[in-house]
């Protein structure tokens, strides 16, 4: 049966790094689809601000990822990957996680080395629990994944050096993730040195605006890295139109401008296409009870 998961695999299979672009609701996932990419993330990061309007630091819970989630997997035929935080609780935690991501129609999903109050070593501010609870908090998600074809993906942060961070990378594969996420690494010699060194599957983000250095594809694929995630790309540039929108409208009304200025971007008519009205009216024409004789 050709799953989500089996697709990521393939994919993950292609000469060259496969590269994921960070999605947080059906909209931008349809978005990010319709532009080519083949497979898509779910960040907490973007969940967070989106969904509840709040940081990135563990407030979003397991039940609010998972409705994200869904809705996303529905809207898209592309595979899907999962951020699930540090898998929401402790090893029972992260089986029922596991099984929960998987029963919805996810490809895969990552969970994290992170001591709570969860802070992302792109930004700064955190730290890591104990390697060997990391080890038991896979141990339980491997164990509860029901299909093998499953992608799970153990992410680690740049909060003890790169040198722990190669070692835990070490030690994650061999409790039996699928690929680990490296994040945090504040320098280009950094990222190629784990990159290198942990002689495991390896991935990292690229994130503007954050400790990390944005380097392309093609040199992040001869450091080693197998796939590329593309976090904040369109949340960025959306929050950045909004802004801008918001701002434009209330001025032209304060002005009393008789005719507001109109942003660029698609009409509702253009954004009612592109999330499938024509098929929407094929469908209301078939199941219409109006005889379509003369």
């Amino acid at each position: 049966m050709n799953t989500p998961a089996k697709r990521l695999r393939e994919i993950l299979k292609r000469p060259g790094p496969m590269v994921s672009i960070g999605v947080w609701d059906a909209f931008s996932a349809i978005v990010a689809e319709q532009e080519g990419f083949e497979v898509l993330t779910l960040f907490g990061s973007m969940a967070s601000w989106s969904m509840i309007g709040k940081p990135d630091s563990g407030n979003i819970t397991q039940t609010e990822m998972l409705d994200a989630a869904r809705r996303i997997i529905r809207a898209v035929s592309v595979p899907v990957i999962v951020d699930c935080d540090d898998g929401f609780g402790d090893p029972m935690n992260v089986r029922r996680t596991v099984q929960l991501v998987e029963q919805i129609g996810a490809a895969g999903m990552y969970i994290e080395d992170l001591r709570r109050p969860l802070r992302c070593s792109a930004l700064g501010g955190g730290r890591l629990i104990p390697s060997d609870e990391m080890v038991q908090k896979i141990r339980a998600a491997v164990e509860a994944r029901a299909n093998p074809d499953f992608f799970i993906m153990a992410r680690t942060d740049d909060y003890e050096g790169v040198d722990e961070v190669v070692a835990r990378s070490k030690k994650y594969a061999a409790a039996g993730v699928d690929m680990i996420l490296a994040i945090g690494l504040t320098s280009r010699d950094a990222m190629a040195k784990v990159g290198k060194e942990a002689g495991v599957p390896i991935s990292t983000i690229q994130a503007a605006g954050t400790r990390m250095p944005m380097l392309p594809r093609d040199t992040l694929a001869g450091m080693g890295y197998k796939a590329i995630f593309h976090v904040p790309t369109m949340f960025s540039a959306a929050a950045h139109s909004m802004r801008e929108a918001a701002r434009q409208l209330k001025s032209d009304l304060d002005a009393g401008a008789a005719q507001p200025r109109v942003m660029p971007g698609p009409n509702p008519v253009e954004m009612e296409k592109m999330v499938g009205l024509d098929d929407d009216d094929k469908l209301n024409v078939r199941y219409s009870t109006e005889s379509s004789c003369c």
